[in-house]
């Protein structure tokens, strides 16, 4: 397999600074969005309050599925920063290139003993 050329490099350079920058980014309006949510909490569950739905296992409810939204999407944040920085060095792509590095080599060595 041929050696990249600079601009290939740049370009796969490029690509994953804007994965990662995408990922920051996300976990910014993720931790922006859970502060509010802290803050505008309790004037929430005043609208249901105000609306008529005192029953507190309603205002459980709205509080477990208000709180779950954060916490579902930081365990997605937490396993996309596992792929994006740990588990990518072992992705598909990479084993592909492998083995086809492992082929080429073999029927190089192939080729000289004919």
């Amino acid at each position: 397999m041929a050696a990249l050329s600079n601009i290939e490099k740049y370009e796969k350079a490029m690509r994953r600074v804007k994965t990662v920058r995408k990922f920051y980014l996300g976990i910014v309006r993720l931790l922006i969005f859970t502060i509010l949510l802290f803050f505008l909490n309790d004037r929430i569950l005043q609208i249901f309050i105000d609306k008529g739905l005192d029953n507190a296992h309603i205002l459980y409810w709205v509080n477990w599925t208000l709180w779950s939204i954060p916490v579902t999407i930081a365990i997605i944040y937490v396993f996309k920063g596992l792929w994006l920085f740990f588990f990518k060095k072992y992705s598909t792509k990479k084993w592909e290139e492998r083995q086809i590095q492992k082929i080429m080599k073999e029927e190089d060595s192939f080729e000289k003993y004919k």
